[in-house]
């Protein structure tokens, strides 16, 4: 569950075949999709099918013209798109949506995104249609969940989809939610782990029955608004690395002011923090880790700005939980 942004799809070109492999990348139109998203998406996605949703653009923008233009650019590009329909979207984004059904090399059907409570009425919704189940690719998106308990919460919703799931044959069933902090407001300087309950909530959901297919956010916040540019001016310099259940948070200082520390120093310290903790690493051949290392180690290679630190940092979720699904 990805924006549409050229890091994500930069970390995605990093990954090695066999982890790119079981990605299947669903990207949701932004305020303003960069230039540069497609020709990024053809390099690394280049004949891998993705999943494109435009209904937060749509609200914001009033039409499906970004959409629309993303979706023909896609697949023009040698990438093939399904695009997303939302049982709560505005019926003017799903007509659109449904519009490209089969349009970019994709294949027939589509995605239909629900959430936990619309998941009873998804077989009928799919009928409404005229889309059969076995082209359908169901997502139930559970929101944020980064203040339940993950147990408890995979309980609730394994319950839900043991009552609704059975039964009708879905191209695939897919539990996505999303608890990765919005920014480093809450958090104090340093160091902070942070539990990713999203990862957490899956691996405890009921066994049996049809496989749930795993989906978070990446190492954002699901909030797809673009922060104002005084919020970024004044934002410290920080980065967020994926470890086994948890993220590893850590919070730097802003680049101004009194206190300021100038934004490469900052991230060389952070990498050799990194290269430091017992849980760094572990993936061999990750690039993201690669790079960290050769930060911290090599004064002469510079650190990167934070465009290259959200590269690595996505780079590095991705490869963990690819590695860590059954």
């Amino acid at each position: 569950m990805l924006k549409t942004k050229s890091g994500e799809a930069a970390a995605l070109l990093q990954l090695p075949t066999n982890q790119r492999d079981r990605i299947a990348p669903v990207f949701h139109v932004g305020e303003r999709p960069p230039a540069t998203f497609v020709s990024r998406m053809a390099t690394a996605w280049s004949g891998r099918r993705c999943f494109l949703d435009g209904a937060f653009n749509y609200n914001v923008t009033g039409g499906s013209g970004d959409f629309d233009r993303m979706f023909r650019s896609l697949g023009a590009a040698g990438v093939p798109v399904v695009p997303v329909i939302e049982v709560g979207a505005v019926a003017g984004y799903n007509r659109a949506a449904i519009a490209h059904v089969g349009r970019s090399g994709a294949g027939p059907g589509l995605m239909l995104k629900c959430t936990p409570s619309q998941l009873p009425g998804a077989a009928a919704y799919a009928q409404q249609l005229n889309q059969a189940p076995t082209n359908i690719d169901l997502l139930i998106d559970a929101g944020h969940i980064a203040e339940f308990d993950p147990v408890s919460f995979a309980g609730y919703v394994g319950h839900i989809l043991q009552a609704s799931v059975p039964g009708t044959p879905w191209r695939s069933v897919t539990l996505a939610s999303s608890s990765a902090p919005k920014d480093f407001g809450q958090l104090g300087p340093g160091t902070t782990v942070v539990p990713r309950n999203d990862w957490l909530c899956w691996r405890n959901l009921p066994q049996g029955g049809a496989p749930i297919d795993f989906a978070d956010f990446g190492i954002s916040h699901r909030d797809l608004t673009e922060p104002p540019g005084m919020a970024m001016a004044g934002a410290t310099v920080s980065v967020r690395y994926a470890i086994d259940d948890n993220w590893v948070m850590i919070k730097g200082r802003r680049t101004t002011g009194a206190s300021g520390l100038p934004m490469g120093d900052q991230y060389r310290g952070h990498a050799r923090t990194l290269v430091r903790r017992a849980d760094f690493g572990g993936l061999p051949g990750c690039w993201a880790d690669q790079r960290i290392t050769t930060i911290a180690n090599n004064p002469g290679t510079s650190a990167g700005g934070r465009p290259q630190w959200v590269e690595i940092n996505a780079n590095r979720h991705f490869a963990l939980i690819v590695d860590r699904l059954p």
